[in-house]
């Protein structure tokens, strides 16, 4: 299965270097270069991962985190930043960020916190499902010898 990630960056050539990159990791790969197309976009297809740039033109990262927290909730969302600070790292955990990376990206580290990550999302979802299913196959139920007749 091919994952989608959502790259958002007012720099082009960020968005561009990241796109290249993990267009050749075996991504689908769309970028935007402010909080309202990431909104938009979000609200037009799903993500797996999002790449959040803290300083965006028109919101901090943390808003749109927070927004799309509410529009995605499943999807995983990775703040990078080039200002790096305490007030920031900790508004992207109060906020849930999955992940944050300074600037210039590690493409590296890059790789495989989204490899990481995508794992523990599809390991809980394995684990959801194996749950259900043992609920429903352990769940009492009424056996009928005659479902025709009552």
């Amino acid at each position: 299965m091919v994952n989608n990630i959502l790259i958002v960056d007012d720099d082009t050539g960020v968005r561009n270097v990241l796109s290249s990159v993990l267009y050749d990791g075996g991504y689908l790969i769309e970028g935007v270069e402010n909080g309202k197309g990431a909104i938009k976009a979000c609200e037009e297809s799903p993500f797996d991962v999002a790449l959040i740039d803290i300083e965006l033109p028109d919101m901090k990262g943390t808003e749109l985190l927070n927004r799309l927290k509410k529009l995605r909730p499943k999807m995983i969302m990775i703040i990078i930043t080039g200002h790096p600070s305490i007030e920031s790292a900790m508004k992207a955990v109060n906020e849930k960020a999955d992940g944050y990376l300074l600037k210039p990206v590690e493409v590296t580290e890059l790789m495989k916190m989204i490899e990481r990550l995508l794992t523990e999302r599809t390991n809980e979802y394995l684990r959801i499902t194996a749950e259900i299913k043992h609920e429903i196959e352990s769940a009492p139920a009424v056996k009928y010898l005659r479902p025709d007749g009552w």
